[in-house]
C-alpha cells in the first residue's frame, strides 16, 4: 500500500472524503486549476420534452472527450487508474479494503471522487454494483455514485472503477425525483410507467423521453436481483461485448436505494469528431443524465435542441429495443 498516499482522517466515510476534497483543493496543483476550470465554466439550458438538458462548457474535460479507448491504445498506454501512474500528489482514502477513493482532477462537479478498485482488472457492471448499493447506503444519501460501461462512456475501460457526485448534480435526477413525490402524493401522470411492484419497484420511461429503466427498494438482494434481470434482458434485446451496454446510478434515500440505468446501443453519437464540422462530445453516464459536457467552446456554441436529440437517439436504445426490453420485464 503506498501509505505515502493513503489519507486518514477520524469520523464517517463522508466526513473522510470531504476532509480529503478540501486537502488536495488546497495541496495539489492539478486539481485546483480543475476545480477552477468548473467554476468558470459557462452553460445553456435546453428543454426536450420536458426533459431539462444543461450544457457545461469544460475545457478540462477534453482528454476524457477525446479519449482513445481501442484494444491497441489501452495496450500501449499506462492505466492512470493504477498506483504506480497516478500523480504523487493524488492521495486517497481507503474504503471497505479494496476500494480507493480519489478526487478527480477534472471535475465536473464540486466534489467529484473517482472510486477505484485496487487490483488492474477491466470495467465491469456486475463486480461493480454491490458495491454501489454499499457505497450509496455508506455516503448517508449526500452524494449519488455512477457508473460508465467500458462501450458506453468510459475513458478507462481498462481498470474497474466508479464516480461519485454530489446527490441532486444532474437534471434527471433531479426530475426523477419530483416524479417519485408526485407518485406518493398522487399529484399527476409521472414519465414512470411501472411493470413490477414486488419485490422491487421496476419502472421504465414513458415515450418522449430518453429510455431509462428506474428500480426502487429496500431490500438488497432485490435490487441486484431486478439489475440482473435488466441486465439480461438487454443482453437479449440489445447483444454487445464484453457487457450489457449501459450507464447506471445508484443513490440512498429513507433507508432504501433509487437506481437508475440508461441502456444504449453506441459508444458515441455519428457526429463525434474533431473537425469542425463535428461534436467532441462523448456522452458519459452524467451525460444521459442531462448535463451535457462540451470541453470545445465552438460546440458549446453552435449547440442547438436538435442536435442533442441526435447524440441521444445515436447513443441511446432504439425505441424499438427499448420496447423489447419494456415487455421483457413485464413478464
Amino acid at each position: 500500500m503506498n501509505n505515502d498516499r493513503y489519507s486518514v482522517a477520524p469520523g464517517s466515510l463522508v466526513q473522510q472524503i470531504d476532509v480529503l476534497w478540501r486537502r488536495q483543493c488546497d495541496e495539489w496543483k492539478l486539481l485546483r486549476a480543475g476545480r477552477a476550470d468548473l467554476h468558470a465554466a459557462r452553460t445553456r439550458m435546453f428543454d426536450l420534452g420536458g426533459s431539462h438538458v444543461i450544457a457545461q462548457c469544460n475545457p478540462s474535460r477534453v482528454k476524457s472527450a477525446a479519449a482513445k479507448v481501442d484494444a491497441g491504445t489501452l495496450a500501449a498506454r499506462p492505466c492512470f487508474l493504477c498506483d504506480e501512474n497516478r500523480p504523487i500528489e493524488q492521495r486517497y482514502v481507503l474504503y471497505r479494503g479494496n476500494w480507493k477513493v480519489l478526487c478527480n482532477p477534472a471535475p465536473i462537479f464540486d466534489p467529484h471522487f473517482t472510486i477505484v478498485w485496487a487490483v488492474h482488472e477491466p470495467q465491469r457492471i456486475r463486480s461493480a454494483l454491490g458495491t454501489m448499493l454499499d457505497l450509496a447506503a455508506d455516503l448517508e444519501s449526500r452524494y449519488t455514485v455512477f457508473y460508465n460501461g467500458p462501450s458506453s462512456g468510459a475513458s478507462a475501460p481498462d481498470h474497474l472503477h466508479l464516480q461519485a457526485s454530489p446527490v441532486g448534480g444532474t437534471p434527471v435526477e433531479t426530475e426523477l425525483a419530483s416524479a417519485l413525490c408526485a407518485e406518493r402524493g398522487n399529484n399527476g401522470q409521472s414519465w414512470i410507467e411501472w411493470v413490477r411492484r414486488a419485490p422491487a419497484h421496476v419502472g421504465v420511461s414513458r415515450p418522449g423521453r430518453r429510455p431509462t429503466i428506474v428500480m426502487t427498494g429496500a431490500d438488497r438482494q432485490a435490487i441486484l436481483a431486478g439489475a440482473e434481470e435488466v441486465l439480461a434482458g438487454l443482453e437479449a434485446v440489445h447483444p454487445a461485448q464484453p457487457e450489457p451496454m449501459v450507464n447506471l446510478f445508484v443513490t440512498s434515500a429513507d433507508d432504501h436505494w433509487v437506481l437508475w440505468m440508461f441502456p444504449r446501443q453506441a459508444h458515441r453519437p455519428s457526429c463525434y469528431g474533431h473537425e469542425p464540422d463535428h461534436y467532441l462530445v462523448s456522452p458519459g453516464a452524467v451525460d444521459l443524465a442531462g448535463l451535457l459536457i462540451t470541453p470545445r467552446p465552438e460546440d458549446f456554441e453552435r449547440l442547438d435542441a436538435g442536435t442533442i436529440h441526435a447524440i441521444y437517439d445515436d447513443v441511446s436504445l432504439s425505441p424499438e429495443k427499448f420496447g423489447l426490453l419494456r415487455d421483457h420485464l413485464r413478464r
